[in-house]
Parts: C-alpha cells; sequence; structure tokens
C-alpha cells in the first residue's frame, strides 16, 4: 500500500512504511521513554503495527525543513478495512521551534480524515489528554474492573482485601454450558462461524493474529457453548506473582451473553488450578448482568487492590481511562488497543 501524504504546505504528514520501522523506534526511544519496549523490541513493534503490504499503522509528521520526524501517532486495526481503530503511541516533540507546526493535533487529525474510521477510542489514556479529547468532543471515561474470588483460598498473595461479594459460593450460569479449547487458527475459524451474529467488530483475521500468534504471551482461547451452541469466544492469560496465579479475561466475542455462560466452567477451571481470582477489565457491558454472573465491581470497595501491573508486580490499583467516539454503543476490553503488551 503506497504511503498517503498530506498536502499541508507546513508539514509533511504521511502514513509510515516498512522503511520509517527504526526511525519510529528511535523517536519512541528518545522522546518517549528510553529502554520503552516499542524501542527495544523489533519484533513486537512489527507484530503490533506493520501490515502483511509494508504499511506500518503510524501517521507521521516530519518538519518541512530538516525532514525530521516530530510527532507520531499510532493505531490498532481490529478489521481490515480500518473502520474501527485504537490510538496508541501519540507523542509530538515539545521543542518551542517545533510548536508552531502543532505537530500533535495534526497527525491525530490527518489519521481521521485519511481513515475515516466509524469507531475510533483508546485506553490508557494519560490524564494530559483527556482534556484534549474531550475538547474534540469525544467521551472519556474510567474502564470498569470487576471480580470473582476463589473462596477456596484463605490467603491471597496477589489481591488485597477481596470483596467477600465475589466470592464464589453458588452456582452461576447454567449447567448447560461448557468451553472447549481452541489452539489453531483454524479452530478459532471454525468457531467464529459458528455464532449466531455476524457482526463483531472484530475480523477473524485480527483475532488469529492478535491471540494465537502473539509473539511474546500465551492467550487462553476457549469457543462457549450453551445447550451445545457455540454463543461466544473467551480470551484470557493466566498472571503469576508470589507464586501464585490469576485469570484475567482480556478479551469476549459475544458480551454479556458470553460471560453470563462461561463463568460457571471458567470458575471451575479457577478452583481446579487453584487460581485466586478471575478478573475483567472493560467498558460499556451491561453492570447488572456482570453482577448476575457473579463478578463485584472493584471500585465498590475503597480497600480492595486488584493489581494491574505483573511485569514488575506491584500490588497496586491503577484506573484506566479511555476515549470513545460511540459511548452509547461500544465495548472495550483490555485485549482492545496496546494495553495488555509486555513493558
Amino acid at each position: 500500500m503506497a504511503a498517503k501524504t498530506s498536502p499541508n504546505p507546513r508539514l509533511n504528514l504521511r502514513f509510515g512504511d516498512h522503511a520509517d520501522i527504526e526511525t519510529v523506534s528511535n523517536f519512541i526511544d528518545q522522546h518517549w521513554q528510553i529502554g520503552h519496549v516499542l524501542s527495544r523490541d523489533r519484533e513486537l513493534l512489527d507484530y503490533m503495527f506493520l501490515e502483511k503490504d509494508g504499511r506500518l499503522n503510524f501517521a507521521l509528521a516530519f518538519e518541512p525543513l530538516s525532514n525530521e520526524l516530530i510527532a507520531i501517532l499510532g493505531y490498532l486495526p481490529t478489521n481490515v478495512s480500518h473502520s474501527r481503530i485504537s490510538l496508541s503511541m501519540w507523542k509530538a516533540r515539545p521543542d518551542a521551534h517545533l510548536r508552531k507546526y502543532k505537530a500533535g493535533l495534526a497527525v491525530l487529525r490527518f489519521l481521521i480524515d485519511e481513515l475515516k474510521p466509524k469507531s475510533i477510542f483508546s485506553t490508557g489514556i494519560s490524564a494530559d489528554t483527556r482534556d484534549v479529547y474531550k475538547f474534540l468532543g469525544y467521551s472519556c471515561d474510567v474502564m470498569n474492573h470487576h471480580v470473582i474470588v476463589n473462596n477456596q483460598i484463605d490467603e491471597f498473595k496477589i489481591i488485597k482485601n477481596p470483596p467477600s461479594s465475589s466470592f464464589y459460593s453458588q452456582t452461576y450460569g447454567s449447567a448447560a454450558s461448557s468451553l472447549a479449547v481452541i489452539k489453531s487458527d483454524e479452530e478459532l475459524r471454525n468457531a467464529v462461524s459458528r455464532l449466531g451474529f455476524l457482526e463483531t467488530l472484530k475480523d477473524i483475521d485480527y483475532l488469529c493474529h492478535r491471540y494465537l500468534n502473539h509473539p511474546r504471551f500465551k492467550y487462553e482461547v476457549r469457543e462457549v457453548m450453551l445447550n451445545a451452541k457455540t454463543v461466544g469466544i473467551l480470551f484470557f492469560r493466566r498472571l503469576f506473582a508470589n507464586d501464585r496465579s490469576c485469570i484475567r479475561i482480556i478479551d469476549v466475542v459475544g458480551a454479556e451473553i458470553c460471560l453470563k455462560s462461561a463463568i460457571q466452567p471458567l470458575i471451575q477451571e479457577m478452583l481446579t488450578n487453584g487460581d485466586e481470582y478471575i478478573d475483567l477489565l472493560s467498558w460499556g457491558l451491561d453492570g447488572g448482568q456482570l453482577n448476575e454472573a457473579g463478578f463485584a465491581n472493584c471500585g465498590e470497595f475503597t480497600d480492595c487492590v486488584v493489581p494491574e501491573y505483573f511485569s514488575p508486580f506491584s500490588q497496586t490499583t491503577v484506573e484506566r481511562w479511555l476515549f470513545t467516539n460511540l459511548p452509547d454503543t461500544e465495548i472495550i476490553y483490555k485485549g482492545d488497543g496496546d494495553q495488555d503488551r509486555p513493558n
């Protein structure tokens, strides 16, 4: 795919390609964070942002006289048409002589004007950018964090002060539900083809690439069955700290019906494996249905600490903020965007 450029005479704006990878990597190291994982792990950078046709999913701004890279904005599409994208790695150089270009806003406007995405969002946005997104007309909110705790454990080493209402003490979901392990692209494609709905907002190539072909993380993928019918796909990871483990749900295809059907067999897996808890970071799901499935909202328990960081491990609570242009219809999980990646 040819790199598209902007006619803006004051700033050279274009999408990246394969030849820009080293330049972007160096920019991240010099102007975002020294030693950032995407500046030192070339395979991970390629995996996340480089398309098969050589397109690098970054909008880039170059100073017209020196041709130096002065701003970047990455994006992660969840379908081949790039109609649903998550923004990532938005940074402009703060040098005084470059401020006249307003390069940060320029790359954002260029990306939106060129891609014209139906859905645009980003998770893990900083306090500094919330006002910018609000000014541009987007909705900003904090993501919800829910948990179900293993009631067979007396002393917890990962979670701190777990809410008693989230302890698994009764049968949630349906006895007619089950989880089938998915290990290959073919198995995932077959499971998606059996779903009773057409629009998932994430195409099958994205799901295979994101969860089965990740170069650093091992994701568990399950086909969720209810009365022998496929009702969704569940993606999760096991996280480890202090000689204990937990289950973190990363993505869901099938929304509340998938979670409600999956929770009983997933809890059984938690009990069998000795995991401390199951947690879910999301936005846009029906809170009442999550409560019915057995989840407790961590935000309602001020003393509860469900750690966010495991590499390195830190027993602290972290609020995850997002912006979205579709507040009434969007459902967003931790796996959407770049928040579930190595540090």
